[in-house]
C-alpha cells in the first residue's frame, strides 16, 4: 500500500523542530482568522454560546488563541506521529499524577478531553500504561492504517467503536487493562447518549462512561496534556475522578463528567477544541 499525500506532509514537516512546526501553523491560524471558513465559524458560534457574557475583545481574543492553537494540534502532528517515541516524550517537561493512578491495581478509564495535545497524551499513555483506546476507521484506508499504526506505536491498542470493539473494552476492563476514551465527542445519532449542560449549553453526551462504570468496579481518571512555555514542551496532569458519581443515574453521571471535563478546559481556555460542532443543531441556531 502506497504511503497517502497526509503521511508525505507529516513526515516532511517532521524534519523540522516543533518551533518551526509551529509557525506554519500560525501562518496559517491567520488565514483561517481572516477568512470565512469551517473552522472560523464554528469557532465564533461555539464562543457565541458558551461565553455569551465575555465582551467583545474577551471573545475576540479567544477566538484569536483558540485557531492558533487548533492549528497548533494539526501541525504537531507532524512530531507526535512521526518522531520516535522517545523524542516526542522528552518534551514533557512537567508532569503533575495523583497518588493514586500510581497505585491503582483495578482497571482504570482514562478520559481524556479534546484539550491541548490530546495526541500526545495517547502517546505518552501508551508507554506508560498500553491502554486500548477508542478508534473511528477512515474511509481511506491508506490514511486509516497511517493514524492507527502512529497512535498505537508507542504500545497503544485501537479499538473499533463497534459493538465488538465495546465489548472489547469492558472485557479488557474487568482484566485489568486501561482505556482511553475522549468524553467530549458528539455521539453518533445509534450511540448511547443524553443531554447534559457543558459550559452552561446544553450537549450530547456519551453514556459509555458510566455504562462501564457501573458494570466494573474499576480507577477513573481525568487527563490532559497542555501545550507550554516555551514553545514544544507539554506538561501532562491526571486526576482522579469519584466512580460513585459516574456510576449513579444517567443525568447525573453525565452532568458530573461534563463538570469535571468543564473545570479542566477552563484553565486553559484557548487549549479547548471550539472548532468541533459539540452542541446540537438546535443550539447553534439560537446564535445565527
Amino acid at each position: 500500500m502506497s504511503k497517502p499525500v497526509l503521511q508525505h506532509c507529516f513526515e516532511f514537516l517532521s524534519r523540522f523542530s516543533l518551533r518551526f512546526q509551529y509557525r506554519v501553523a500560525d501562518w496559517i491560524a491567520f488565514f483561517l482568522r481572516n477568512t470565512s471558513n469551517q473552522v472560523s465559524r464554528q469557532v465564533r458560534a461555539n464562543i457565541a454560546l458558551c461565553f455569551a457574557d465575555l465582551d467583545k475583545a474577551g471573545q475576540q481574543h479567544l477566538y484569536q488563541e483558540s485557531i492558533r492553537h487548533t492549528c497548533y494540534a494539526m501541525t504537531e502532528l507532524a512530531a507526535v506521529w512521526c518522531w520516535p517515541v522517545e523524542k516526542i516524550l522528552a518534551r514533557v517537561t512537567s508532569i503533575e499524577i495523583c497518588e493514586e493512578f500510581d497505585r491503582s491495581t483495578k482497571g482504570r478509564i482514562i478520559l481524556a478531553p479534546h484539550l491541548g495535545s490530546w495526541e500526545t497524551l495517547a502517546i505518552w499513555l501508551g508507554k506508560s500504561c498500553s491502554p486500548m483506546m477508542m478508534y473511528r476507521r477512515r474511509k481511506n484506508k491508506a490514511v486509516d492504517s497511517f493514524v492507527k499504526d502512529a497512535r498505537a506505536r508507542s504500545g497503544g491498542t485501537p479499538v473499533p467503536t463497534k459493538k465488538h470493539g465495546l465489548r472489547k473494552l469492558l472485557i479488557g476492563l474487568k482484566d485489568g487493562a486501561s482505556l482511553m476514551i475522549l468524553p467530549d465527542q458528539q455521539p453518533a445519532r445509534n450511540k448511547a447518549q443524553i443531554e447534559a449542560e457543558f459550559f452552561g449549553v446544553s450537549a450530547p453526551t456519551t453514556t459509555l462512561v458510566r455504562n462501564l462504570s457501573r458494570k466494573v468496579d474499576c480507577d477513573v481518571f481525568l487527563a490532559s496534556m497542555k501545550r507550554s512555555s516555551p514553545p514544544g514542551e507539554f506538561a501532562l496532569s491526571i486526576q482522579p475522578l469519584e466512580h460513585e458519581r459516574l456510576a449513579a443515574d444517567e443525568a447525573s453521571s453525565t452532568q458530573y463528567m461534563n463538570d469535571q471535563i468543564e473545570q479542566l478546559a477552563r484553565q486553559s481556555l484557548e487549549q479547548y477544541q471550539w472548532g468541533y460542532r459539540r452542541f446540537s443543531n438546535n443550539a447553534y441556531a439560537s446564535v445565527k
